[in-house]
């Protein structure tokens, strides 16, 4: 008789071990190795009778998704989905709480049972009384087409895709899932992966498109384990503030299209709405002639976006100064502070430095880097920058400021919002109408072309 071996799996990263630890050796995490029940011994896989598969030829398969993509009515969401939704594909859709997945899905699903498509919502995460008000907040009629399940056991939901064959299967969410033949409770690393793989093979064998919704963590990954993301098609991140206005829907993965599409939407009282021309709402409001201001601009995927960068400096009360930052890296604000200090004789070892991007938005890119460090020297130096004048560009350890991609691109979206001078790097791109180019080779270069260095 042989011995089964217990195997432990990281949630975070799935890598499997047979010793138990307190930090995953493949990924860091602390306290994310669990036993894993479902694992199968080297002994089991040699006893099974395995047979040779059949092979076939890719060049006698057609393409699956040639004029097979199903329209969400939904122009944003069929847009990041490079058209529609693909027959049987599964989409998991991310975000913290509150931020807007449920009302995104309840859009979609009444405005395709509108359409006359039918809609399956199950109804894990919430009672289908809570949905429902959802539902007459966003539509004045219901229409009949949309129907809900509630259950959570997905072995039952997975036969109930297979029999009804929906146009469109939501299934809120996926760490509500649970299936009796594997050990645990809901949500724990196994039954997530269990439960999305019964649903993945309902959805391929019946051709129904599936959308998960999932839950984060407080790191802002896809909670469960990373294998989760292996296991499906589509991948979209919903990001922004409960507070805010502002909502970016991003594409991680898409095995169907492109992931350089991303959607910015406003929360209003009929739901999300797309947010047309994202940069004049965003810089729309900002204060002129004040210390610290300054405008730059991102990429979200294909699309530039300004946004307004801030920052307030100010004396420190006690022995070591402060650093905050919302929607920036403060990593990456402590590197700015360095290199300002080192390369270019601005220190800020004795002031408290707190920096904000505005709207909400999730400061990634690093072409933001040259901007941040302007305001902070602005707003050191209390001296304004000139309300028309836009900085992009990322700044290394020497202090050189590096180029960034589509500055081009960048460059025509500021110009078009009445932008006169840009601060980039010394690259070759040619300038828009109406806009002067100051080309810088390091921070100290562009603090002296905007009068901020103290010579």
């Amino acid at each position: 008789m042989s011995h089964r071996n217990n195997l432990y799996s990281c949630t975070k990263c799935g890598a499997q071990t047979s010793k138990w630890s307190g930090r995953c050796s493949e990924c860091g995490g602390w306290g994310t190795l669990g036993e894993d029940d479902g694992a199968v011994t080297a002994q089991e896989v040699k006893r099974s009778d395995v047979k040779p598969g059949k092979t076939q030829s890719f060049a006698k398969l057609e393409d699956a998704t040639a004029g097979k993509r199903l329209s969400t009515l939904i122009p944003c969401f069929d847009r990041v989905l490079s058209g529609g939704l693909v027959s049987g594909s599964v989409t998991l859709v991310g975000g913290e709480p509150g931020v807007g997945k449920s009302t995104l899905l309840a859009q979609l699903g009444l405005a395709m049972a509108n359409a006359g498509k039918s809609v399956l919502y199950v109804t894990g995460e919430e009672s289908p009384t809570q949905i429902r008000l959802r539902l007459d907040r966003l539509s004045p009629r219901i229409p009949d087409a949309f129907s809900f399940l509630d259950m959570t056991q997905a072995d039952i939901i997975s036969a109930t895709i297979r029999e009804t064959k929906p146009a469109l299967a939501i299934i809120d969410s996926v760490q509500t899932l649970r299936t009796p033949t594997v050990p645990g409770e809901p949500g724990n690393m196994t039954q997530v992966r269990a439960s999305a793989a019964i649903i993945t093979e309902a959805a391929k064998q019946s051709g129904v498109p599936v959308i998960l919704v999932g839950q984060v963590t407080k790191d802002g990954d896809l909670a469960g384990p990373r294998l989760l993301e292996h296991l499906v098609d589509t991948v979209f991140m919903m990001e922004g503030d409960r507070t805010q206005l502002y909502r970016i829907l991003r594409v991680v993965k898409h095995r169907f299209g492109s992931t350089e599409e991303s959607a910015i939407m406003q929360m209003t009282e009929r739901g999300l709405e797309e947010v047309l021309d994202p940069s004049a709402a965003f810089i729309g409001d900002r204060p002129r002639n004040v210390p610290g201001s300054l405008v730059t601009c991102l990429t979200e995927g294909a699309r530039p976006l300004l946004v307004e960068v801030q920052a307030l400096v100010t004396q420190t009360g006690f022995g070591l100064p402060t650093r905050r930052a919302t929607g920036a890296d403060l990593n990456r604000i402590s590197l700015l502070l360095a290199v300002l200090s080192r390369r270019a004789g601005v220190s800020f070892g004795d002031q408290d430095a707190f920096i904000n991007v505005v709207g909400g938005v999730e400061a990634k890119d690093p072409s933001i880097d040259l901007a941040l460090a302007l305001a902070l020297v602005s707003a050191k130096n209390d001296r304004p920058l000139p309300a028309d004048m836009m900085a992009v560009g990322e700044i290394g350890l020497a202090g050189e400021i590096r180029p960034v991609p589509r500055l081009d691109l960048r460059l025509k979206e500021a110009a078009r919002l009445g932008f006169a001078t840009a601060i980039i790097p010394d690259a070759k791109v040619v300038a828009p109408a109406n806009m002067e180019l100051l080309k810088c080779r390091t921070v100290r270069d562009a603090l002296v072309a905007t009068g901020s260095h103290p010579l």
